[in-house]
């Protein structure tokens, strides 16, 4: 749920037709991002709202009764097919590359699945991109075994750059200084010990993403990459459902885009030589 920020930073840029040649998300990053490229500013917002504390939504129920935390029929089916419509065609036209970052739970490797749509089974990558281990099942794609993908692959910044991207704009759900401590790991090491290298994956993220998020911060002293990220620490969980908690998280991604946009466009103005690209931190 803190990755609603991300919702909110992208709002703004959309209302605002910042647009970008690739875009790049992980779990609810993801997910948002997916209504950003359809021209759906405020839908994520929207449906957090109305469902966070709707049982159908996520939680116990649905966990004992399906093996998901998240409802996989409610959350992937009716609401975009019916309660909150997502808009397929805009997507599918979109003239962004979309990427979705999972992880293959066989290998401990990220999985990086470039589409125009999440329409039919695509959908089902869009989900392993956000099914949280240890509270979704494993999800199957394209002959590979998916979970979340902040295990394997949080910011997934490189990735881009080494597709010939180099204009980067990071959002990122945590308040500078931020650094990830170890999982606690024994459901990990219970749960997944048919996935050694899974388990490894789940060890070391720790390691990956500050790695990264230092690479980052030194890449954003250089004036290399722009980086969106919290002004201010808000009080909310993984899994929250209060209402008031998500909608501060979004006002202020909202807040913080809109205090950055002018100097956001001077950063895309600048001469740089290559396509602009946009990546999405998962929610943590």
């Amino acid at each position: 749920m803190r990755g609603i920020y991300v919702a909110g930073v992208l709002d703004v840029l959309g209302e605002h037709h910042v647009d970008f040649d690739a875009v790049i998300g992980v779990s609810a990053g993801a997910i948002h991002a997916s209504s950003f490229l359809a021209g759906q500013h405020g839908r994520s917002v929207r449906f957090y709202l109305a469902y966070c504390r709707d049982p159908r939504f996520m939680g116990l129920r649905s966990w004992l009764r399906t093996g998901d935390f998240v409802s996989y029929s409610f959350c992937y089916e009716e609401i975009p097919e019916t309660l909150v419509p997502f808009d397929f065609d805009a997507l599918e036209s979109s003239k962004s590359a979309f990427y979705i970052t999972s992880t293959d739970v066989e290998t401990g490797q990220p999985y990086y699945h470039r589409t125009n749509t999440i329409r039919g089974p695509e959908m089902q990558c869009l989900r392993a991109s956000a099914s949280l281990p240890l509270v979704s099942k494993i999800v199957e794609f394209n002959g590979h075994k998916l979970l979340d993908g902040g295990t394997s692959d949080s910011i997934p910044m490189e990735y881009l750059r080494e597709q010939g991207y180099r204009k980067t704009v990071v959002i990122l759900t945590q308040v500078a200084g931020y650094r990830k401590k170890p999982e606690k790991l024994r459901l990990f090491d219970l749960i997944y010990r048919r996935y050694p290298a899974y388990l490894h994956s789940i060890k070391t993220r720790h390691e990956r993403y500050n790695a990264t998020l230092e690479k980052i911060e030194a890449l954003e002293k250089s004036g290399d990459i722009f980086v969106f990220r919290p002004s201010h620490k808000v009080k909310i969980k993984r899994l929250e459902r209060d209402a008031t908690r998500i909608l501060d998280m979004y006002e202020l991604g909202r807040h913080d885009a809109l205090t950055r946009l002018d100097e956001l466009r001077q950063f895309l103005s600048s001469p740089a030589g290559q396509p602009e690209t946009l990546s999405d931190e998962k929610t943590e």
